[in-house]
């Protein structure tokens, strides 16, 4: 089996300690990427997602942002979760951690978990000791000392007491790029349906679609089908044959395609 954890707490010792915590848990191979938004949060689990082809295994979201309005919550934004075939995903569900997944029609909701029952029975079942389950709903560290507790006992056939949360409840998917790769392709999280195939008006310059790269003109832009997605579903990339869209473009990670705005948003300024 594999474990994924998708996290803005990713520095050397928050990743140390969150994949030795899920290693001692259950036998898996473990990789942890880090990202500094809810957007791209939600875009990697896609991508995630299509990689493992529905195999056995737990992906684990947790892109937090404290204070502002997320002091409407008594510890920080709640889990949910949701099975995709043999794939358990444990998901942060404020902000856009389950936008593309709401975007994709993947789940129509997800079972909210709560700390304080989580924690009670862990105890029961004693997986946990008392001072852990004391400390789990208070902890600044949700991403070590529930998720992974929470996911192996899921994972394994345990029950968890939660409630239905619907996704209507999610913020949409922006269209934004998400994403910029080592070649300065810009992932969108456009799909060709959400374009005007012939001629798109964008905050960068108006381009056409074109299907492959391979098809595009040297030095010349345009929407492509990228490579993420899910499945046949594959969203678009603003990309330049043979030059750094990027770049040229002043563009960044959350710049909406079409206006001005930027949707990524960090944990801290």
């Amino acid at each position: 089996m594999f474990t994924t954890l998708i996290t803005d707490c990713y520095d050397d010792n928050a990743r140390v300690r969150q994949t030795s915590r899920i290693a001692s848990l259950i036998t898996t191979d473990v990789s942890l990427l880090g990202v500094d938004s809810d957007l791209a949060a939600g875009m990697q689990l896609i991508d995630v997602l299509d990689a493992t082809e529905g195999r056995p295994g737990i992906i684990l979201v947790n892109i937090a942002p404290r204070g502002g309005h997320t002091t409407k919550w008594e510890n920080g934004t709640p889990f949910g979760y949701f099975w995709h075939h043999d794939t358990l995903v444990i998901s942060s569900v404020d902000g856009l951690a389950l936008a593309a997944a709401k975007k994709l029609g993947l789940v129509s909701e997800v079972q909210l978990l709560d700390t304080h029952t989580t924690a009670e029975v862990l105890l029961r079942e004693g997986l946990i000791s008392a001072e852990a389950a004391a400390h789990m709903p208070v902890t600044q560290f949700r991403s070590f000392d529930f998720t992974p507790r929470a996911g192996v006992f899921l994972f394994n056939g345990g029950q968890l007491p939660s409630e239905p949360y619907g996704l209507e409840n999610i913020s949409d998917l922006p269209p934004a790029i998400w994403h910029i790769d080592s070649f300065g392709n810009c992932k969108t999280t456009l799909l060709p349906e959400d374009i005007t195939t012939d001629a798109t008006e964008t905050r960068f310059g108006t381009f056409p679609y074109t299907v492959q790269l391979r098809n595009l003109p040297d030095t010349t832009t345009s929407l492509i089908r990228g490579s993420s997605g899910l499945g046949t579903t594959r969203f678009l990339e603003l990309m330049t044959q043979r030059r750094n869209f990027a770049t040229a473009h002043n563009a960044k990670i959350g710049d909406n395609i079409f206006t001005a705005e930027n949707h990524a948003v960090r944990a801290t300024a």
